[in-house]
């Protein structure tokens, strides 16, 4: 799945390919699973020449901002993309007025497409990466919520666009067990974990996402930190700091990868 990074660069990529273009037109070649309370036809009709102000991110959405202030909301799912050039898994196409087109596509049809007439209200945690996102909130939140650590880092409410493979990859640079309760971290160790998260989605976003089976950015190109990968999808593979072997577990019916000599 998408996670932060990839939809940051995805929204960075298309930013400036839609920016200040009106909406000419809108084709569903599919309508059902893909849009989100509306219909393919009034959804044309909302956006029909309505100006593409700016492109936001909030968590996993791209929330493309028009200048009426009504909002066209794309979340990815699984295997969504936003694409410049059309591949055989389109499911909606935007035309724009210089005669252009952006295209959204869904193998498995996860992704949602869907229409606001305001900014809308998405039920989910704080940005990681936000300047208001502390060491102390980020401990705050920990301490007032049950379960293991793993789990509640994938968890949206708690906190915005950390999926399963930054959620590995930063327990791994920060020394924690997936497994371990999340109120028993001490205050310098949620620190680390605050530092490890922030890194490894800065870096995420610098190699342009981790390409590990459907992720492509929007000219269709792999990410690259897929290359750069401690834990994640890494099982029986040797620890590149100790030379222990990589093991996989499942939490939350979700594959866990980590080190059990480094994460005790």
């Amino acid at each position: 799945m998408p996670e932060l990074p990839e939809v940051e660069t995805i929204r960075r990529d298309i930013e400036p390919y839609v920016k200040n273009r009106a909406i000419k037109a809108v084709k569903a070649v599919r309508e059902r699973n893909v849009l989100k309370g509306i219909k393919a036809k009034r959804l044309e009709k909302a956006l029909k020449g309505q100006r593409i102000e700016r492109v936001e991110r909030r968590g996993k959405y791209l929330i493309f901002k028009l200048a009426s202030g009504n909002c066209l909301i794309i979340h990815l799912g699984m295997t969504g993309k936003i694409l410049k050039a059309p591949d055989r898994f389109v499911k909606v196409t935007f035309d724009l007025n210089n005669g252009k087109s952006f295209y959204f596509s869904d193998i498995r049809m996860f992704g949602k497409v869907s229409f606001s007439k305001t900014y809308p209200v998405l039920n989910l945690g704080p940005e990681p990466l936000a300047d208001d996102f502390t060491p102390a909130l980020f401990n705050e939140r920990i301490k007032s919520r049950g379960g293991n650590i793993k789990a509640l880092l994938l968890n949206q409410k708690f906190l915005a666009g950390v999926g399963n493979i930054y959620a590995s990859e930063a327990l791994f640079l920060a020394r924690i067990n997936p497994r371990r309760r999340a109120g028993s971290l001490k205050f310098a160790e949620v620190n680390k974990l605050y530092q490890a998260l922030r890194k490894v989605l800065l870096s995420g976003i610098k190699y342009r996402g981790t390409s590990v089976s459907d992720y492509r950015d929007a000219s269709g190109r792999m990410g690259g930190f897929q290359k750069r990968l401690k834990v994640y999808d890494q099982e029986g593979r040797l620890c590149k700091k100790c030379r222990s072997p990589i093991r996989r577990i499942v939490i939350g019916q979700r594959s866990t990868f980590f080190c059990p000599h480094c994460q005790t």
